[in-house]
């Protein structure tokens, strides 16, 4: 064709057109390939050929099906036995609860295929069915199966409709695209509720065997049970019931080819847009979906008993010994909707509530006492008029605070970050407060003193809460360990002394003064176990010292913002120069005894979880279960401490491991299993 003039030179390629077909040579070059595998050119990297396609570009997600993913189509009117249905049917909480813990619709409740039949199995627009099996009967697809999928995918849309209030965020939280797929957003839930009996109603007039139709009904009534704000601590008992009877019957199994298996797809999300890459997750086991299911509806009762216990001190407390190891966001924007909605807590108390159990549970004094110590100590009338002030400054941070015990641990560590800034900020302003004013008795000068105070306790437990996150979340490098532990004893130190200057202070016979008194126990027990972890885990200092410094300033930026500047000292300051003193003074002392100091920590830990805790009523038990907890890593870890610190260069410090599975901050055995 070269010499030839005409419009096809227009669309002439670059390198001309003279091409060859080889197709069959990369069919041949196939053959001897394994499945998976790829050939790239010299130069040519796997992120070129992802680069050359758009990103979610639904070819690229989709992937290759293999052979082994082909399945028959789905019939959703293939007749099933009431044990296929109630395979099924456990087989809906499986995918419930995944989605609570993370997983998207596509991967979890989008799965069931019968989410996407819900128009073909209506009994309204199917003809009845002649000499159909009566051990099959087509009702059991189009009333009781077609009730619980209604109710599956309603409980998903007020979990949805929950989730969806801007408490939690998208994706970080949860995962809440719906790939076009209905919630039945529009559906009432008391329509659901009729339909759900009405399919119980069936069953009992049905020909099946008692146990049959026991097993369907229980599984029924549990989706019905689905708690709601205004009835979920009853809800929640009644579902614990149903799930702890369906718990102890016999497990339902099916053979591998029973047709109930073909209504689970795990690459259902091929076939739906949605803008997540997709990653096929298996289910969980049904006795891991129980488990599940019965922590869900057992914090449901926890919450319950919250807003029945209106304490600031309970529900740090609940977080300590609970809410950490509790992974549902669910309860993330129900307890945030709960706690403070329209200016009220807990949907009746306004905010000088807030403000009074603030300066009620911290040390010991009513926001009314501490309003009258303000006016009797006054200089001058016209000074008194801080009250407004306090009250917002107050509110502003606690309802954050609260709310945060159910943020995501990485979510809940940045709030607390800002939050030692503000309340400093907090604690200046009582300070220059009460400054202005002039006692005129012992009592005012006591609540006088003790306001301050208050911010600081706040400021402080701040501050150790997010220095113990870290280990929490693995932050920490190996050389970061000893300066993490160094630095929580010094602020274990500042907090316990502010402790001792309020103690006298407060009234014996409030539950401020009892917590304090727990606290000085608990925080000098902590600071025993950090002081001897330091020792221990000095060894992993190996970088150079402006390697050091450089990864201090970026892990404790949060206390080196500006507007501490203008601020009062925030004791302790974060001075790592002092640190190699420190750690030379602590290495050098030959009275030092890592086993003793453990010996001592265990002791303290194990008489205060002996000791009773009657003002937190209910959650008593959960802080003498952590105490106990805290006590056992102390009795693990004496078995290899050296005895004095001259044989401290033969401890095996490899031997320590951070595994949050068993403890949140506290290392572990090598050896050792969750």
């Amino acid at each position: 064709m070269a010499g030839y003039y005409g419009f096809d030179d227009y669309f002439d390629m670059p390198g001309g057109d003279d091409f060859v077909d080889v197709t069959e040579l990369f069919v041949a070059g196939a053959r001897d390939m394994e499945s998976e595998e790829i050939l790239l050119m010299d130069g040519f990297t796997l992120m070129d050929a992802m680069s050359a396609f758009e990103i979610g570009e639904p070819r690229l997600d989709s992937g290759m099906i293999l052979a082994e993913q082909r399945r028959p189509p789905f019939d959703p009117l293939t007749p099933l036995l009431p044990e296929e249905v109630c395979w099924i049917l456990d087989r809906s909480f499986a995918c419930e609860m995944e989605w609570h813990a993370g997983k998207t619709l596509s991967q979890s409740v989008f799965t069931l295929l019968f989410v996407h039949h819900l128009p073909d199995i209506n009994p309204e627009y199917l003809p009845p069915v002649e000499n159909e099996d009566p051990a099959r009967p087509q009702w059991l697809i189009t009333v009781v199966m077609r009730a619980a999928i209604l109710g599956l995918l309603k409980c998903c849309d007020l979990a949805w409709r929950e989730l969806s209030k801007n408490r939690v965020n998208d994706v970080e939280d949860w995962q809440g695209e719906k790939c076009d797929v209905s919630l039945l957003e529009g559906i009432n839930a008391e329509i659901i509720s009729r339909i759900l009996d009405s399919a119980c109603d069936w069953l009992r007039r049905s020909h099946f065997t008692e146990e049959q139709v026991a097993a369907l009904c229980d599984r029924l009534l549990l989706r019905k049970a689905s708690p709601t704000h205004a009835h979920f601590q009853s809800n929640a008992a009644i579902a614990l019931a149903l799930l702890h009877k369906i718990r102890t019957s016999k497990q339902i199994t099916i053979p591998a080819k029973s047709p109930a298996a073909l209504a689970m797809d795990p690459y259902i999300a091929r076939r739906l847009p949605n803008f997540m890459p997709i990653r096929v997750t298996e289910l969980p086991t049904l006795e891991k979906t129980w488990e599940a299911l019965e922590g869900f509806l057992e914090y449901w009762q926890e919450v319950g008993k919250l807003v029945t216990s209106p304490s600031l001190m309970k529900w740090e407390v609940l977080y300590a010994s609970v809410c950490a190891e509790v992974s549902l966001t669910h309860f993330t924007d129900l307890w945030s909707n709960l706690f403070f909605d329209r200016n009220l807590a807990l949907g009746a108390h306004p905010t000088a509530w807030l403000v009074d159990h603030f300066f009620l549970e911290t040390i010991g004094f009513s926001y009314g006492a501490i309003t009258e110590a303000l006016e009797r100590s006054a200089p001058q009338p016209q000074l008194v008029s801080t009250q407004d002030v306090i009250e917002r400054r107050i509110s502003k941070l606690m309802v954050p605070r609260v709310r945060s015990n159910w943020f995501n641990p990485p979510r809940r560590r940045r709030h607390l970050m800002k939050d030692v800034l503000q309340w400093h900020m907090l604690y200046d302003m009582l300070l220059k407060d009460v400054e202005q004013h002039r006692s005129s008795d012992d009592l005012t000068a006591r609540i006088l003193k003790a306001i301050p105070e208050a911010a600081q306790l706040w400021r402080l437990s701040a501050c150790r809460e997010v220095i113990l996150s870290g280990f929490q979340q693995e932050l920490y490098a190996p050389e970061e360990r000893p300066i993490a532990y160094w630095y929580l004893t010094r602020v274990l130190d500042v907090h316990l002394a502010c402790i001792e200057d309020l103690l006298p202070i407060v009234p014996p016979d409030t539950s401020a003064y009892r917590e304090l008194s727990y606290e000085a126990q608990h925080l000098a027990a902590l600071q025993m176990i950090s002081s001897t972890l330091v020792a221990l885990t000095a060894g992993h200092i190996a970088s150079p010292w402006r390697r050091i410094t450089l990864n201090f300033l970026r892990r404790y930026k949060w206390l080196f913002k500006p507007e501490f500047d203008h601020l009062p000292p925030a004791e302790p300051i974060p001075d790592l120069l002092s640190f190699p003193h420190t750690l030379k003074g602590l290495l050098l002392d030959k009275f030092y005894s890592p086993t003793a100091s453990l010996q001592l920590a265990q002791d303290i830990l194990s008489e205060l979880a002996e000791s009773t805790y009657s003002w937190l009523g209910y959650w008593e038990a959960d802080r003498r279960e952590y105490l106990r907890k805290l006590a056992g890593c102390c009795e693990d870890l004496k078995r290899i401490a050296p005895p004095n610190l001259r044989e401290l260069p033969s401890f095996d410090l490899p031997s320590l491991k951070w595994r949050t599975d068993v403890h949140q901050w506290m290392p572990v055995l090598s050896s050792e299993n969750p």
